[in-house]
């Protein structure tokens, strides 16, 4: 039963004692309770979208992107063409072209489609074509180091990680902002809770002393209960200033967590309160052996340390790759440029082309085993790391879990005690009201009701809190679980 129901039943009783409803009426709902409301997920989708913090975090996964674009880049088909000419004395010496189309695989050989032409007295022999030029079509293979991977193919895959890497990063980031401002709205609920109920409890010392002020006119009351009612407004009223104070400090952190899209801070609106729902409901912990899969496919620090690994073991199987002599082949077939069928014609194959190969390979290859040795114990730490984390995110799952019931369980059982309480405020007047209690005794049972409401709205507010530690220790902060 809520204070202001509280309030009614306090009012009924000191109307009967006093004989006639005193002045003003009822003490009025709380202000708090007429402002729009900020539910904890629409508060969640402004963060997400407009924050600084989340916006940098997009930015820098973006870049990443990029990264993986200019990795792609290695393998676009290049078009590459010179012409080189000379005179003398007005006399050709030497004119020559070369044109030549690339076309990078994903294996590591290179197609290639050239055209050449080389006219003059002064030429080269070997660079001598017939007039109408040269056409060649070949392929240039690895045969031995380079067969499995290469610079290009291990940029890509660097890339790629790279990428996964900064999405991991951007969870994370997201992760830590989602927590401080589920902190930061729970803070706030628990001031407007706070303020609400120290105003309720004004109201209700307020209308006490009035009730007491008739009782006395009536004959009915010493005049030692006007002074003790006086008291006990003032010392509310203490404590509603203190807890205004409260909700004005919080209310404007939760504001620094409020962005438009325009990337300009905005303000709550005026009288804006929060809501528990979705938070206070009970939690489902059969789901723990779901939430622990969940974690271990999608927790981003899994995925960062996931990332790494992928990184180091494509920059070992690059290196290994060393080890291996470099062997390249180079092979094409060639044709004059006025012949259409001569590089289709597979026959004349034998008499026109041109092959060139290469080989190299260090002696006692000692650089390549000091880096070899390097990436492998770096692989070996990566894995390490991710062994102690996966059982550091699921350590993590599991007290989240554990601290999602018991403060569920402590919240049933404070409002319990809420009510408990107000049934002891309610006998106490009863007692008053017969002659049997004094006006001391009903404001401590009193007190005592709005010092259980004050921490009922304490669990409330953790039970906000420990639901986005759990949801953080999941990997899916932007979900309550």
């Amino acid at each position: 039963m809520p204070l202001t129901a509280s309030a009614a039943v306090l009012l009924a009783l000191l109307q009967v004692a006093a004989g006639a409803p005193p002045a003003g009426g009822p003490p009025a709902r709380a202000q708090t309770d007429t402002g729009p409301v900020v539910p904890l997920d629409r508060f969640y989708a402004q963060v997400l979208a407009n924050h600084p913090v989340a916006r940098a975090a997009r930015l820098a996964r973006d870049q990443a992107a990029q990264d993986v674009r200019i990795a792609r880049g290695a393998f676009d088909p290049t078009i590459a063409a010179t012409w080189d000419r000379k005179a003398e004395k007005g006399s050709a010496k030497y004119s020559e072209v070369d044109a030549e189309l690339k076309l990078p695989t994903i294996t590591g050989a290179d197609v290639k489609v050239g055209y050449s032409r080389g006219l003059g007295p002064s030429l080269n022999p070997q660079n001598g074509t017939a007039n109408a030029g040269l056409l060649a079509l070949g392929v240039s293979l690895p045969l031995g180091q380079r067969i499995v991977t290469d610079e290009r193919r291990n940029a890509l895959a660097q890339a790629r990680a790279a990428l996964d890497f900064a999405e991991g990063d951007r969870m994370s980031l997201v992760n830590g902002l989602l927590l401080r401002a589920t902190r930061d709205y729970a803070r706030w609920f628990e001031a407007w809770r706070r303020a609400a109920i120290a105003r309720d409890g004004v109201g209700l010392a307020d209308f006490r002393l009035r009730a007491v002020r008739l009782r006395l006119a009536n004959g009915e009351a010493p005049a030692i209960d006007t002074l003790e009612a006086r008291l006990e407004v003032n010392r509310r009223e203490g404590i509603r200033v203190q807890e205004e104070q409260a909700l004005y400090a919080a209310t404007l952190l939760l504001q620094a967590y409020l962005w438009d899209e325009r990337g300009q801070p905005v303000d709550l609106a005026a009288g804006a309160r929060p809501a528990n729902e979705g938070f206070a409901t009970p939690v489902a912990l059969e789901r723990v052996p779901t939430w622990l899969a969940a974690a271990e496919r999608a927790h981003p620090e899994l995925a960062k340390v996931a990332a790494r690994i992928r990184q180091v073991e494509a920059q070992r199987l690059f290196l290994g790759q060393q080890f291996i002599p470099f062997a390249a082949l180079d092979v094409s077939a060639v044709s004059d440029a006025d012949r259409t069928d001569g590089l289709t014609d597979a026959g004349g194959w034998g008499d026109n082309y041109k092959f060139g190969a290469t080989f190299r390979s260090p002696v006692l290859y000692l650089r390549e085993r000091g880096r070899f040795s390097q990436i492998s114990q770096r692989l070996d730490q990566q894995r390490q790391i991710e062994a102690q984390l996966r059982r550091d995110v699921r350590n993590a799952v599991l007290v989240g879990a554990n601290d999602v019931r018991a403060v569920d369980e402590q919240i049933a059982l404070q409002a319990v005690t809420v009510q408990q309480a107000r049934g002891m405020l309610a006998g106490e007047q009863r007692r008053f009201e017969n002659g049997e209690s004094s006006l001391l005794i009903v404001n401590l049972r009193e007190r005592l009701v709005l010092d259980e409401e004050v921490r009922l709205a304490a669990l409330q507010a953790r039970a906000a809190v420990v639901r986005a530690e759990l949801a953080v220790a999941i990997g899916a902060p932007a979900r309550l679980p």
